[in-house]
This record gives structure tokens, sequence and C-alpha cells, in this order.
């Protein structure tokens, strides 16, 4: 059925959908916006993958990081500009159906939904690994469950609660953040990063692509800018902050891992900031960094759900998804969209191994980011009069 007949045949939904579009609230303000960017940024790009880059790349690493980063700025610059000339829930998938056809939208729409479902599912088993330095006979999956069920509950009571969480979260990280790097800046040993460039280009350049999935959460408020006031302002303020506090901790931080540690100890290591703390905080450190990475692990689950569900709503919204996906709740939260992010999210925690997934998410985010800014190369030259970005 095509989406023209659809609204032909049942203008009585049609004027459902209108009244239950005005009640998807906004309640996210610039806080919010970098808090929920910053969120889904800062986790396992951190606190896990740093020992498997320099397992690869050595004290290199710290650059693959910087290389990782340069892919990400002309998409998020054209994420941002459509995001404020068309501030819809859906991101990625509303941009790329107005502008490539609903065909290209719809794939990019389930591509980003199953990459950010798959994001959320890596932080929650990845909170294991640290829970695990104090909690060994615990079982990863049962306590990724709990939470799982839980940040659904959250996210259906509201954005606004959601993000008010979110921004607690990621200001506790940022607190502990500064706390390790002040320092970790004081015990650096400028002699552990002699033969930076050994492990050679090819090594460098394959890391900047494994830590690359790092920084892609920081362009997925965009989904939420239905929900953001002043959008124009708010939008790519929050979003360029996220990038620019991503990269400096992720640079800063590696930098003291790599100075602290004996790389024989750093590479390989699934923990690699909780050992960096312990040189030079002991085990206080230790458990200090444990919250944080938690808080961080919580925090990308948590913005990755809100992002998520939007994109199902977006798509019923189009008659591309059964229009079950667009009902709201009574707090105008998009129920059932919420509700099969979170029931996907337990499938992949139940019977998955999502690391080969995780590799084609990586790529397929990319070719995401290519039609992103295709999308907007279409948009200016069609010089369309109500096509007017707010930055």
């Amino acid at each position: 059925m095509t989406r023209g007949t659809s609204e032909t045949a049942e203008p009585e939904f049609r004027v459902r959908e209108v009244k239950q579009q005005r009640r998807l609230n906004k309640e996210l303000k610039l806080l919010d916006v970098y808090a929920i960017a910053t969120g889904t940024t800062l986790s396992a790009g951190f606190f896990l993958l740093p020992g498997i880059a320099a397992e690869q790349a050595g004290p290199a690493m710290i650059l693959a990081y910087v290389i990782a980063a340069i892919p990400l700025i002309p998409a998020m610059f054209s994420i941002v500009e459509l995001a404020t000339a068309m501030p819809r829930a859906g991101g990625v998938y509303y941009f790329l159906d107005r502008t490539l056809g609903p065909v290209t939208g719809m794939i990019g729409g389930l591509g980003t939904w199953l990459a950010l479902i798959l994001k959320v599912a890596f932080a929650l088993i990845g909170m294991g690994a640290y829970i695990g330095l104090f909690f060994p006979e615990i079982p990863i999956t049962p306590i990724a469950l709990i939470v799982a069920v839980a940040l659904g509950a959250l996210n259906i009571l509201g954005a606004g609660k959601s993000s008010r969480f979110q921004v607690f979260l990621v200001m506790f990280l940022l607190a502990v953040l500064v706390v390790f790097l002040a320092g970790g800046s004081m015990q650096v040993d400028v002699g552990r990063f002699a033969g930076f460039f050994d492990s050679g280009t090819t090594a460098l350049l394959s890391t900047s692509g494994l830590v690359y999935i790092s920084y892609v959460g920081v362009t997925k408020v965009a989904s939420l800018s239905e929900e953001v006031q002043n959008p124009e302002r708010n939008l790519p303020l929050g979003v360029f902050l996220a990038l620019g506090s991503a990269i400096l901790i992720y640079v800063l931080g590696t930098t003291i891992m790599v100075g602290v540690l004996p790389m024989n100890e750093l590479a390989g290591s699934l923990t690699p900031v909780a050992a960096t703390a312990e040189k030079f905080f002991g085990t206080p450190g230790v458990v200090f960094v444990t919250l944080a990475a938690l808080a961080a692990f919580i925090s990308v689950s948590n913005a990755g759900m809100l992002s998520a569900s939007r994109y199902p709503l977006a798509m019923a919204r189009d008659h591309l998804m059964p229009r079950i996906f667009y009902r709201l709740s009574r707090r105008g939260t998009p129920i059932v969209s919420i509700l099969s992010t979170l029931a996907i999210v337990i499938l992949i925690l139940l019977f998955l191994d999502p690391a080969g997934i995780a590799k084609l998410a990586s790529a397929f985010q990319l070719m995401m980011f290519a039609l992103v800014s295709l999308a907007v190369i279409v948009m200016r030259e069609s010089r369309i009069e109500s096509y007017d970005p707010g930055y």
C-alpha cells in the first residue's frame, strides 16, 4: 500500500496521528543534548578498547583515536544541518526518506536502529568486565538483563526523566575522568612512548578503524531533534561540545594509559583504565574508576535506548512499519517502539554472539554517513525554499 493510498483510505487514523504528533513534548535542553551525545560516546571506547588498540598499534593507538574522528566530522556537520532543518523524530531515517526516497530511508532507519541496539547490548555486556574485578563469580548476562529492563522502564516514563538521569550519570562520569586525568598526568613516564610508530602505518590505520565505533554515538541525538527546545541552537552546540569533550578525553586518557602502564600490561587488557588508576591511586582508585565505568556503560545504554526507540516511531508514522509502533503512552512516549527495542536487546544478550555483527554495524554506519552527506548535497542543489537549516 502506498503512502498516499493509506492516507486517503484512513483519514481517521491520520487525525489521530496529527494529535499524537503534538504529544512528543519538547523537553530536552542544551545540557540534555550534551549529556545524551556524550553518554552515547564515552563508554567502551574509553574503558575497554584502549587495551585492544594498544595490542595492535602500541603507543600509536593515541594517534589512532585522533584519526578515527576525522571521517566523523563531515558526517556530523551534515546530520546537524539536516536535523535543524527538519527537527523530527527518526534522525537518519527521516532525513534519508525525505531526500533520497522511502526505500533508502527505511534501509538507513533499520540499519541505524540495529547499530544502536547492538551498541546498547555491548555496553551492558561490557559492564561485566569491570564488575568481574570484584565479583568474578557473578554471571554477566543476568546483570545486563536487569539493567536493560530498568532502563526500558525509565524510557517509558518519558524523555525528560530519562534525560535528567542521563545528565546525572554524565556529570558523575566527567568528574571521575577529570580526577583520573589530573592524577595520571603526574605519573606519566615519557620513556614509555619510545618506538611510537614501530607498529607501522598499516596497524595504525587498522586500529583507527577499530576505535571508530567509539565516536559514532555523538550524532545519535539527532533522532531526538523533535523533542529538543530551540534545536537550531541546542542541537549543533550540544553535539559539537560533546565531540570536543570526547576527543579531548580519549587523547588525554590514552596518553596517560600509555605513559603509566608498561605496554605488556596495557596490551590486551579489558580493564585498562582500572589497571592504570591502580598504579597511582591504589585500590581506592580501582573502585572509583569502576564506578565511573559502570556509570558510562549505563549512560550509553540509556541514551542508546532513548535514541533507538525513535526510529520505529518515525517509520511507523510514514506507514513503512506497522502503525502499532506509533502508539504513544499517556506520558507521550513511544511505548511500543521502546518495548520492541528492549526485546531485541534482550534477545541479543541471551542468544547472539555480537562480535561479527558489530564489525558489520561499523561498516554499515560509515555507509549511512555517506548517504547522509549525499542527502545534504541533494537538498542544497534542489534549492527548496522551505529547506532552511537553523545553523
